[in-house]
Parts: structure tokens; C-alpha cells; sequence
């Protein structure tokens, strides 16, 4: 063992000895976004599955299960990865579309005349 290993073996055990203090910063999510996460998260996919008969020599792998979006729904995705969002024919400018015509209005808005609207606007 050379002074150089000592000395690298040294500084590691302080460094292991060390107290850890670090800062992690994150914005804090207004009120808006914290909304707008949450009725994301919980809109249906609007993906439809039905099951395809295919020709095929093994009769048990006639059937395959077929997915698209469902009537009401555009995909934004691929064929292979679909992405179906909702279509809103009414204006979702202050809300979001969370299913084919229903727009859930963000807080502080009020739907009125198929458009989401601040409380204070007449």
C-alpha cells in the first residue's frame, strides 16, 4: 500500500463519515396544474377492445383481440400505440375535455353557453 491509497482510503472514510445535506428544489404546483393532473388522471382511456376472427391453421388462435379508440374519441397515438383523446365539440379553452362532449371547467370557471366561463364575467 503506497501514501497514495492511504491517503485516497482517508478521504472516502470522511466523506462516509460526513453529514449529507443536499437540497432538492421543486416548484410547487399551482392550483391550475395540481387540478389539471388530477382530472387527467382520472378521464377514461376511451380505448374500445373486440374480438377479430382471423384465418389461422390453429383453430384456438382464431380470435384476436383488436383495440381503437372508442366513438367519441380521436387517436393521437399510433396503431400500435394508441392515445385517445376525447373530442369536445364546445369551447374547453378554461377547462379540459374529460370525455366525447363533457367539458369539466378548471376552478374559478362555470360552464355557460358550451363555454367555460370566469365567475366574474357576465
Amino acid at each position: 500500500m503506497n501514501l497514495t491509497q492511504f491517503y485516497l482510503g482517508v478521504f472516502i472514510a470522511i466523506l462516509y463519515c460526513l453529514p449529507v445535506f443536499g437540497q432538492f428544489w421543486r416548484n410547487a404546483l399551482s392550483e391550475r396544474q395540481h387540478w389539471e393532473r388530477e382530472m387527467l388522471a382520472s378521464r377514461q382511456s376511451g380505448i374500445c377492445y373486440r374480438m377479430q376472427s382471423v384465418e389461422t391453421i390453429d383453430p384456438d388462435l382464431r380470435y384476436r383481440q383488436i383495440s381503437y379508440c372508442c366513438d367519441g374519441f380521436l387517436n393521437l397515438g399510433t396503431n400500435k400505440n394508441l392515445k385517445c383523446e376525447p373530442i369536445c365539440k364546445m369551447d374547453c379553452t378554461n377547462g379540459i375535455c374529460i370525455g366525447p362532449d363533457n367539458c369539466e371547467c378548471a376552478p374559478g370557471y362555470v360552464l355557460q353557453n358550451e363555454r367555460c366561463k370566469s365567475y366574474d364575467e357576465d
